[in-house]
């Protein structure tokens, strides 16, 4: 019984190193300065293509400049822009995302391509599409959890999206 103080103080600090992990770990904003409680909308689009709304932006590097991922310093666009992701092939299908965003917040994603292999496929999309949307729009990033056994689809829909970022952050 001497080993039970060892045991609990070990489990502790194991279940503070895994809640601190998923707090503070790689899932996070992908735009400087976002925040979370997207409204939600029902808008999917089929074959739009890339807009671009008049959106102003400045670079500079006074003491409230914000360092973005590609490093340089700047201030956060504001506007309604909107852009599309690359067409990501995956192991059952390909599809595309679009992304519009407001100032620094992800305000719609929306659907432009989703095709599939076969019907199985299909159906596995219908689930996992709108909860990887409800996700990425809940965390303001790519940097989503995916849905169990749609672990293709999770990830092409995450590439689409990051892609689609990152050509609003140019």
């Amino acid at each position: 019984m001497t080993r039970a103080p060892i045991v609990i103080a070990g489990t502790a600090a194991g279940m503070a190193a895994v809640i601190g992990y998923h707090v503070s770990g790689p899932r996070g904003p992908l735009l400087a300065g976002t925040s979370v409680g997207a409204t939600r909308t029902a808008n999917t689009t089929a074959g739009s293509t890339q807009t671009a709304s008049s959106a102003s932006t400045a670079s500079g590097s006074g003491s409230g400049a914000k360092t973005t991922q590609a490093g340089t310093a700047g201030v956060v666009p504001t506007g309604t822009r909107t852009a599309t992701g690359t067409d990501v092939q995956y192991g059952y299908g390909d599809l595309q995302v679009s992304v519009t965003v407001s100032g620094s917040k992800i305000t719609n994603i929306s659907l432009v391509k989703a095709n599939v292999a076969d019907s199985y496929s299909g159906t596995v999309d219908q689930v996992a599409l709108p909860q990887l949307r409800q996700q990425a729009l809940s965390v303001q990033s790519a940097r989503i959890n995916g849905v169990s056994g749609a672990t293709y689809t999770s990830d092409a829909y995450a590439q689409s999206l990051q892609a689609a970022l990152d050509k609003l952050k140019a």
